[in-house]
């Protein structure tokens, strides 16, 4: 939880009159009015129930359900260390596991922590030996993992739900530039996302792309990775981006929360994951307005939190 998330959380708490106090290191953030008493904890606002904010922190857990209900989101297989000889892991804890699920989807796939965010060890594989190398390395850092077969993602979208209606949607591109003949790698990159860019040092920084030539900087479309916020949303994508977002969240009840959605190459729509808090610190940084759309939102929020 940074410091701008909190001081906009103290403002809105300040025009409506609730008292707002930090605790555990600012971790927490404890409101009271009328002597009702509820919490922030990270970027998790306490309207969802508990046991469904562990089920969207876990990507497996999530899929099974959306899947359960027959709602479109990308497949998922939960994957344990070899060390995990528990009951509900001995069928998914081993090399020849992973080295099956890798055949199975034509050694194109994606091996990601299970309950991660921002883009973090989310690994593209298309090589047998480096998926063993980077299973055993990922399930000596973390619980759990998860492995998904790789989809050609045209686009990816971001809603953030309140109470079954989409509150804010926007498209993520991702950091992808085309050369003229002229400008440098880094100067195109900055062009493209000057904040994230303006460091830039890489081996190819000072290469000129050819005129057509393409750079692609990062196969995923997170914010934290470069790509940038756009509103540009086809009429018709947005009609469908929201009827999912909005028909998922009233299904299993996410009363607050963001839903990541992909439309692949053949044009189909999927749910991707669903974040139980939500960030919008890169968003606030990069949309016009971005602060005043979030702090409308997240009053709203608190509003609907302290009612309850």
């Amino acid at each position: 939880m940074n410091k701008m998330f909190r001081d906009m959380i103290k403002e809105i708490c300040d025009e409506l009159n609730i008292h707002y106090k930090a605790l555990s290191k600012n971790w927490i953030i404890m409101l009271e009015k009328d002597g009702v008493k509820k919490f922030i904890s990270g970027f998790k606002f306490d309207l969802n129930g508990h046991a469904l904010g562990n089920v969207l922190d876990d990507k497996y857990a999530t899929y099974e359900i959306l899947k359960e209900l027959n709602f479109p989101i990308i497949e998922h297989n939960i994957v344990y260390a070899p060390n995990n000889t528990n009951d509900y892991a001995v069928d998914c804890n081993s090399i020849s596991y992973i080295e099956e699920l890798f055949f199975k989807y034509n050694k194109n796939v994606v091996l990601k922590i299970n309950g991660g965010t921002c883009g973090t060890d989310v690994i593209h594989i298309t090589d047998v030996a480096v998926l063993k190398d980077k299973y055993e390395k990922l399930s000596k850092k973390y619980p759990s993992l998860s492995l998904c077969p790789f989809y050609e993602i045209k686009n990816e979208y971001r809603a953030v739900v309140l109470n079954g209606e989409v509150e804010l949607l926007y498209k993520k591109n991702r950091p992808i530039v085309i050369g003229n003949g002229k400008a440098t790698v880094k100067e195109l990159l900055q062009e493209f996302n000057y904040p994230y860019f303006k460091d830039y040092n890489s081996k190819d920084s000072s290469k000129i792309l050819k005129n057509g030539e393409i750079f692609e900087y990062d196969w995923r479309f997170n914010l934290a990775n470069g790509a940038k916020v756009s509103f540009d949303i086809d009429v018709e994508d947005d009609k469908k981006i929201k009827a999912l977002a909005e028909g998922i969240s009233k299904s299993i009840g996410v009363k607050f929360g963001s839903i990541d959605v992909i439309k692949t190459t053949d044009s189909n729509f999927y749910t991707m994951e669903i974040n139980s808090g939500v960030m919008t610190n890169r968003f606030i940084k990069q949309a016009n307005n971005g602060y005043e759309i979030v702090k409308a939102i997240y009053k709203k929020a608190i509003e609907n939190l302290m009612k309850n």
